[in-house]
């Protein structure tokens, strides 16, 4: 089950966000980023851990403890100091998005 809890469910939301307001895009995009990277980190900190048969792997349990990563990972990003946001002061300052920002305007 690889469901990465993505804020936006559909990227066609993310792209009509970039052309209206591309900073938020970018902005948005590097927390999600950052929010799936957590997600894969505690799934791979979960497979270290060693299972018993005194609480037996059902699906439910599978699924709740699923959306229960997302849900920390969703929580951890987008915080001051943490990786989306390095990510997002600097790729804010990149000439790649002043140059497509400002032909974005002159269009």
């Amino acid at each position: 089950m690889k469901n990465y809890g993505i804020y936006y469910q559909n990227l066609n939301e993310l792209i009509n966000l970039s052309k209206r307001d591309p900073k938020e895009a970018l902005k948005r995009a590097c927390s999600e980023f950052e929010s799936l990277l957590w997600y894969e980190i505690l799934k791979g900190l979960d497979n270290t851990i060693i299972k018993s048969n005194f609480f037996p792997e059902t699906l439910e349990r599978k699924i709740f403890q699923d959306y229960l990563y997302q849900e920390i990972a969703r929580s951890i990003s987008g915080r001051p100091g943490s990786l989306g946001n390095y990510l997002y002061k600097n790729l804010i300052k990149s000439s790649y998005f002043k140059y497509k920002t400002t032909n974005a305007d002159n269009k």
